[in-house]
């Protein structure tokens, strides 16, 4: 019986429903059906930038288990349909939202494991009054994309400033170079909106490593924690502004 991942970006088992952006859901749909897992398409968020309207970490935050704050932008939508469908708890987000950084980025938070992660200065004011988690204040609005969670304990970045405010909670942080992750209209991407937990041991990348300065860097590291790398294409990695792990068997 499937059950709604309890702690965000971090399951235990199987992942079986996962969501993304609708601009990326075909073909990361096409490549997770084989693994089991349904995907669910996040409506495109006219509130923000045209090159990240996509971008689901910009609309959606899991908060806790069925627990979900989303933007007004997909309020009424197919896909809140299906994610009330699973019993989701899902509250309307008040902040308003403009299309310049780092005004879209008030969903953006790295929740990761008892933490969350983000410039609070920022966040959508729901955030303020939730407290099952500590709030650890960093310069980055993109929180979430800008890291890859691989454990409660272990992450993967190429921000320097979010790299030492994990550390300082005691993260094993790879640091990794900015370079070698597509993001189309921008000069690079982020780690964290490229790969997502797929299981409890299992790393899903968008693309290949190949390409990337860092790529041995990575898979020792993943390796060193227990993790098996899985490729979801055969394309150079790329940023798609993260996948949501929603729920597990």
């Amino acid at each position: 019986m499937p059950y709604f991942v309890k702690t965000p970006n971090l399951p235990l088992g199987n992942v079986c429903v996962a969501a993304v952006g609708e601009d990326y859901a075909e073909e990361i749909g096409a490549a997770l059906m084989p693994y089991g897992i349904k995907t669910l398409a996040c409506p495109n968020n006219s509130f923000v930038d045209e090159r990240l309207r996509s971008h689901i970490d910009l609309t959606v935050l899991h908060v806790c288990e069925n627990r979900f704050i989303v933007s007004g932008a997909v309020l009424h939508s197919g896909f809140l349909n299906e994610l009330r469908k699973l019993n989701a708890d899902i509250i309307v987000s008040d902040a308003e939202v403009l299309p310049n950084y780092p005004f879209d980025a008030g969903l953006c938070v790295l929740s990761a494991g008892d933490r969350l992660f983000h410039n609070f200065k920022f966040s959508d004011s729901l955030l303020h009054n939730i407290n099952l988690y500590k709030k650890v204040q960093v310069s980055q609005g993109y929180a979430k994309c800008a890291v890859c969670l691989i454990s409660a304990t272990a992450a993967i970045t190429a921000d320097h400033g979010m790299a030492g405010a994990m550390k300082s909670e005691s993260f094993d942080v790879l640091e990794i170079s900015s370079h070698g992750i597509e993001l189309k209209g921008y000069d690079e991407g982020f780690i964290g909106g490229a790969a997502f937990k797929m299981a409890g041991d299992k790393l899903a990348f968008t693309g290949i490593l190949s390409n990337h300065p860092d790529r041995n860097a990575i898979e020792g590291f993943l390796n060193l924690h227990g993790i098996k790398p899985v490729f979801l294409t055969d394309k150079p990695i790329f940023d798609v502004g993260s996948v949501l792990p929603i729920a597990e068997r």
